[in-house]
């Protein structure tokens, strides 16, 4: 059976920040940024998620900000 050519998609980026509550605690935080696309969103969600990490730092020991993204590649498979 022949293949189609890959087709690659990706989703929409996301920024995570993790902390925890104090130094000694058990109680951490997981923060959710996402964007609804367009341009400049990615722009505005990295400005957002840098003030936060920036407010956040001030208050809680251990904050740290990731972004990520999630791709992935498929081929239809056709009848032969």
């Amino acid at each position: 059976m022949p293949l189609d050519p890959p087709q690659t998609s990706a989703s929409d980026t996301t920024w995570i920040i993790n902390g925890k509550y104090s130094a000694q605690s058990a109680t951490s935080f997981q923060l959710s940024i996402t964007t609804e696309g367009g341009s400049g969103a990615e722009a505005e969600g990295d400005a957002f998620h840098q003030q936060l990490v920036d407010i956040l730092t001030a208050h809680f020991p251990g904050v740290v900000g990731t972004k990520g993204y999630t791709s992935f590649t498929s081929r239809t498979m056709q009848p032969s």
